[in-house]
């Protein structure tokens, strides 16, 4: 009796041990998360979210959101920690982190075209403000209360807004940084308010759908003209995650279809505009994960 105990401890404790064997392999097995840096932009989250989506539906991977400032992500881009970024502005506004990163990580393709720059209510008279120069007129100085709202320091925006104030010669004014949400939230305000505003603005945007608003010219071309939004990876995505790789090569985001989820977006969440805008072009999405897919057909 104690021997056939002792056989079935013995059996049961073989038995215990492979399973956790075999725990342990399928532990190790699990796929690890694509991990997908944004900035806290409107167009940065719903280009990150839905390719987050897409990913997750498509092939059946886990992701990761990683949000932090744009040098974060370049930094944590080139050590492997994030593996891609759908918001890279070229070739003006992220073009000092492009130089000096661009030799190590890889260029999936263009996502969208957007433009940046100064911007105001379309209702400020063009006589009296119509280009960067004019804001070293007295009265415009003080209709707009020596104020210009721009992003978080660091960002390739507030680079530029500093540069133009330089290259401009702007005197008299104080450049507010914030959170993008923050600096279009004080915006709305003043306009709501009927009082002069001028931020650092951008397309793509639900704000230049909710209100009208232009751009100041730009005669000396600090903030560039049309700029092309890319999707840039770590080094060695494409070998390392080439059904990744191959979706991000063909994805797009056609202007109006952006701005249109900005503005659902806005008013529900970008987690559900994200949702029902796959829904919608579902067949859209399953040929950009196609191995003979290209952009061209999309």
């Amino acid at each position: 009796m104690n021997a056939l105990m002792k056989g079935l401890t013995h059996g049961l404790k073989v038995m215990a041990i492979a399973g956790c064997l075999l725990c342990s392999t399928a532990w190790s097995a699990e796929p690890q998360p694509i991990r997908i840096g944004w900035v806290a932009w409107p167009d940065a989250e719903i280009s990150a979210k839905l390719a987050a989506y897409a990913i997750e539906q498509q092939l059946q991977r886990p992701v990761k959101l990683v949000m932090a400032d744009i040098g974060i992500q370049f930094k944590a881009m080139e050590s492997g920690d994030i593996d891609f970024i759908p918001m890279v502005w070229l070739p003006t506004t992220h073009k000092g982190y492009w130089d000096k990163y661009q030799d190590k990580l890889e260029d999936l393709g263009v996502l969208y075209e957007g433009r940046i720059g100064w911007t105001i209510p379309d209702s400020i008279p063009r006589e009296t403000l119509s280009s960067i120069a004019d804001l070293n007129k007295p009265e415009v100085r003080e209709k707009l209360r020596g104020t210009i709202l721009g992003p978080e320091p660091g960002t390739g925006q507030s680079t530029l807004s500093q540069k133009a104030i330089d290259v401009y010669g702007i005197t008299g004014y104080k450049l507010v940084s914030s959170s993008g949400a923050a600096e279009v939230a004080q915006f709305a305000r003043e306009v709501e308010r009927g009082r002069w505003s001028l931020l650092n603005g951008w397309n793509p945007h639900w704000m230049f759908a909710k209100w009208k608003l232009r751009y100041l010219d730009d005669p000396k071309g600090v903030f560039g003209s049309t700029e092309q939004v890319h999707v840039i990876g770590r080094p060695g995505l494409r070998d390392a995650e080439p059904a990744v790789a191959t979706f991000l090569k063909n994805y797009k985001l056609p202007l109006p279809q952006l701005e249109a989820l900005l503005l659902q977006a806005k008013d529900s969440s970008a987690d559900a505009a994200v949702k029902a805008y796959y829904a919608a072009n579902k067949p859209t999405f399953d040929a950009m994960f196609a191995p003979q897919a290209t952009a061209a057909t999309q």
